[in-house]
């Protein structure tokens, strides 16, 4: 088997064993590069590798490659975030999670491509570790995207707990559901990323700190799954029927079935637009050519001039059509008759998610869903998002649990995805 095609956990023991180096193991993922990078980091990759194979790092990880979306900072590459606003620019700090990344001896392959600043479908960091460009990666998750993108994929996302992996140094799209996610084509490899990135930051206010043990091994028998008995308009025979599957997998394990009802989860997804687009055009305010981004400046311009221009040359037109919504949202008596009442469903959501757990100890949806248009679309994971909540799609499946309960969402996912892979 090429080493390319190995899981992230069977790279680290063939590194351990001496049975493939690490430089070795980061060419092939070189070679393999396509245009799902934007930014190959080739030489720093190769000499951190040769640092591994020299014995100056010990994590179990170290020597495995990984691929960042282009929405994580960093010192030495370019972070455009898929904006030609900016475009070349290097930051003078670098995101936390990609600094423990480095201190653990993780090679950074590459940035991946992504919709501007992360607000969209397109993810080069999914199509990379679906076609074994990279065992591994770590994006933004934004209102369930990256767990839709890894439905449709056939990989692994696992949004942890808000708070739970610094934000510091993530481009900003909609802070308060913005989460550093990981993402892979396993369970086991997407918790030891998380592992390695998991923890309480001083430069983010709103990273948590707790004691999560991700080494239990404890089984799922005796625990209670909410699921849903009747189909979903917007979910097809084919989708339900792998549903139904998954969840038959996590009886078999010896978890009882109660059906749940989320009432509020049917206002989440316009919830979750009005309050999406007042986060990021309020998160965009600073790029105007003068403070922040890449400038245009017009022959006799004013200030204003080149703000104008500025913002019209650097941002795309999903974009400057969100940042208009937004600031509507947040506009005198939009923001009362709009915004306000967003948040009071994101409370209604919180409380129902809060009231089913005490009925149940995680909860299984579809993870596929039909899209609509843009702005009816929705995913299975925006309700966990405006909530806070630990999720995962895994083989159809989109499983939610508790705050703080990463480790439980881990172990469901283990038993849906081993069940799934015998299918197979």
């Amino acid at each position: 088997m090429h080493l390319t095609q190995l899981t992230a956990g069977e790279m680290a023991a063939k590194l351990r064993a001496g049975q493939a180096s690490a430089v070795e193991l980061v060419q092939a993922h070189l070679d393999a590069a396509s245009t799902a990078f934007v930014y190959i980091n080739a030489d720093e990759a190769l000499a951190v590798a040769a640092d591994v194979d020299a014995g100056k790092y010990d994590h179990p990880l170290a020597g495995v490659p990984v691929v960042l979306a282009d929405v994580l900072v960093t010192k030495n590459m370019p972070t455009a975030a898929g904006s030609a606003y900016l475009d070349g620019w290097v930051a003078p700090y670098e995101a936390t999670a990609v600094a423990r990344l480095r201190d653990a001896g993780l090679p950074i392959l590459a940035k991946a491509r992504v919709s501007e600043f992360g607000m969209g479908h397109d993810s080069g960091a999914h199509e990379a570790v679906a076609h074994y460009q990279a065992p591994f990666a770590v994006v933004s998750d934004t209102a369930g995207t990256a767990r839709h993108i890894a439905s449709e994929t056939g990989i692994v996302a696992v949004k942890p707990t808000y708070g739970a992996i610094s934000r510091f140094g993530v481009v900003a799209a909609v802070s308060s559901m913005d989460t550093v996610t990981p993402i892979a084509r396993n369970t086991a490899d997407a918790k030891a990323l998380h592992q390695v990135m998991v923890g309480a930051d001083e430069l983010d206010p709103t990273s948590v700190e707790y004691n999560w043990d991700f080494s239990s091994e404890a089984a799922v028998a005796g625990g209670t799954i909410g699921v849903f008995n009747d189909q979903p308009a917007n979910v097809t025979d084919d989708a339900w029927a792998t549903y139904q599957a998954g969840v038959k997998s996590l009886q078999d394990a010896g978890m009882t079935t109660k059906q749940v009802t989320m009432d509020a989860l049917e206002q989440a997804a316009q919830a979750a637009h009005v309050i999406g687009a007042a986060e990021f055009s309020a998160n965009l305010a600073k790029f105007d050519g003068i403070r922040f981004g890449n400038r245009v400046t017009p022959d006799n311009g004013t200030v204003q001039d080149v703000i104008t221009a500025s913002r019209g040359a650097g941002f795309g037109y999903q974009t400057k059509r969100r940042i208009i919504v937004g600031t509507h949202m947040l506009s005198s008596g939009t923001i009362e008759s709009h915004f306000y009442p967003a948040q009071k469903v994101r409370t209604a959501v919180i409380n129902e998610y809060n009231s089913a757990f005490n009925a149940v100890d995680a909860i299984a949806v579809p993870a596929n869903i039909q899209q609509g248009e843009e702005y009816e679309s929705t995913n299975a994971g925006i309700g966990a998002s405006l909530a806070g909540l630990p999720a995962a799609s895994v083989a159809g499946l989109h499983i939610c649990a508790p705050t703080y309960a990463d480790e439980l969402v881990y172990r469901i996912s283990a038993v849906v995805e081993s069940t799934a892979g015998a299918a197979a």
